[in-house]
């Protein structure tokens, strides 16, 4: 409904002044994906019994899960996520970090024995500190929060232990490579598609690998011809 003058109602400014709000947030931390030192977007801790996981969203693109058992470490992965899926993850968190409102659990279940943290290091009132059941009912800015962190924990968890490695790597001719198996092999030859030719020492029967098979083949990079 429009109004004299031009003007714009008052909740049309309330969500220009929001949006406003997230594109500034947004902005400001993706340009901090270049700093030295990256800062935590977002958090969550889930702890079942002795078992805690921990995911955290850096400024930097990195996405670290680490799981601790009986307050030993387990488990560390990390992958760098590409700038675009960066940036969309970055809007979502905000987005509904804005949405949330003072009371976003909505059900007061108590489990001894597992329990959710939730940090947000964006948002109105960051950093902001959620605790509560994974049985509880929560609002849907929150749930939706929880899903992308479900997200982002299954792509580091489904990752190949060698991916970040592998993805910085540019493959020359001699380089010399660790296989999934154990065995060894160098890189005998690169087509310009990216498929690699190997030639295992010892036997020096030849592999083909696919680029987007690499970090499935090759385990490690020992030694990389300058």
């Amino acid at each position: 409904m429009g109004t004299r003058n031009g003007a714009v109602p008052a909740d049309g400014r309330q969500r220009m002044n929001r949006s406003g709000l997230i594109l500034a947030v947004v902005t400001l931390l993706a340009g901090t994906a270049f700093a030295q030192a990256p800062v935590p977007v977002a958090e969550r801790v889930i702890t079942q019994k002795d078992t805690a996981t921990r995911i955290t969203l850096f400024s930097n693109r990195a996405v670290v899960v680490t799981i601790r058992e009986n307050e030993e470490q387990e488990f560390l992965r990390r992958i760098t996520l590409p700038d675009d899926q960066y940036l969309i993850y970055l809007a979502a968190f905000q987005s509904n970090a804005v949405e949330l409102d003072e009371k976003p659990i909505k059900s007061k279940i108590e489990t001894s024995t597992a329990a959710v943290v939730l940090i947000l290091h964006v948002g109105p009132d960051a950093p902001r500190i959620l605790r509560f059941s994974p049985m509880a009912t929560v609002s849907l800015p929150l749930s939706r929060i929880m899903s992308a962190l479900d997200d982002l924990q299954n792509q580091v968890l489904e990752a190949s232990p060698s991916f970040e490695e592998i993805r910085a790597w540019t493959p020359k001719r001699g380089d010399r490579v660790q296989l999934m198996n154990g065995s060894f092999a160098r890189v005998l030859e690169i087509w310009p598609d990216g498929m690699l030719v190997l030639e295992h020492e010892g036997t020096f029967i030849r592999e083909m690998v696919a680029p987007g098979s690499r970090d499935r083949v090759i385990r490690h990079v020992l030694d990389s011809e300058p």
